[in-house]
């Protein structure tokens, strides 16, 4: 790898954080201006993918080039060699999965011949940047669960073989327990839009709104059950952090209750006790509130 000399003078940095086990790499990546070459033709070489979001990466390799550019991925199998250049601050997120596991599931073995080049929209992308995201919140569980590690591994595995292979996004349908963890990390970042629903849910993680209900019914519970737990669980935090200051109505505004009677009623069914009975025996107030 070399500096090219006319961005040497302005100083070079690199920066890298993520996680990494069982062979899955997932790193959020700053690079300035960087040539170089990757891939040693070894077997134990690492299937990997760029997913830029500023700045631009170019890899060729036989003559060909692909250019990333923000909002593109690219997966290549990196046991052929690559010559790369990236752009003055580049920012991407690396993954990196053993090459065996990919290979193992593609159609053909020619399927790793050639870089898979997509956009982040696509369904299949979305499903593999949420879960990533979703994994990366839960590592330190991920540090004490091998069986969550050969999850998280086999279904990123499986999202590869089935981009590089041009398959459908049904192969992301038998992976139940991926699917669900990136729904609900989904669910989690957007519990205060007013819109989220399950059709946005499902185009989120690629999969059917029919799939996706299934998938939750299966784990005994249900998207909007779910939900609305959450919710709760959000609007209970901020009416003990109010204390007796809360106002039931505008908190279950806030949350996207219909009214002040469904949350009550859910609150409840929840808790064991309406929003003002619960605060005065949690605070010890007298406390009275006509909402609740």
């Amino acid at each position: 790898m070399s500096i090219p000399d006319q961005s040497a003078h302005r100083g070079f940095r690199f920066s890298a954080n993520g996680l990494l086990f069982d062979g899955l790499l997932s790193a959020k990546v700053y690079c300035d201006s960087l040539t170089g070459v990757s891939g040693s033709d070894q077997d134990q070489d690492p299937v990997v993918a760029d997913l830029v979001t500023s700045g631009r990466i170019e890899f060729t390799a036989k003559g060909v080039s692909h250019d990333v550019t923000p909002g593109r991925i690219c997966i290549r199998d990196t046991r052929a060699s690559w010559e790369f250049s990236c752009s003055p601050g580049t920012r991407l997120r690396v993954i990196s999965i053993p090459r065996h596991l990919v290979f193992s599931r593609a159609y053909s073995p020619a399927a790793l011949n050639q870089a898979f080049i997509s956009d982040v929209k696509t369904p299949e992308v979305r499903f593999l940047t949420n879960f990533l995201e979703a994994i990366e919140k839960s590592s330190d569980d991920l540090d004490q669960s091998h069986s969550a590690q050969g999850i998280a591994l086999d279904a990123c595995a499986s999202v590869f073989s089935s981009m590089l292979s041009d398959r459908s996004i049904a192969g992301l349908q038998e992976h139940p327990n991926a699917t669900l963890t990136a729904a609900r990390h989904f669910i989690e970042k957007n519990l205060d839009r007013h819109d989220l629903s399950p059709v946005m849910v499902a185009q989120t993680v690629g999969v059917s709104v029919r799939t996706l209900h299934r998938f939750f019914s299966e784990s005994n519970d249900s998207v909007m059950a779910f939900t609305r737990r959450r919710r709760l669980q959000k609007a209970h935090a901020e009416m003990m952090s109010q204390g007796s200051t809360a106002k039931i109505s505008e908190i279950a505004a806030r949350w996207h209750f219909a009214d002040s009677s469904h949350f009550i009623r859910h609150f409840k069914s929840f808790y064991g006790a309406t929003p003002a009975a619960y605060l005065r025996n949690h605070s010890g107030s007298d406390r009275r509130d006509t909402d609740g």
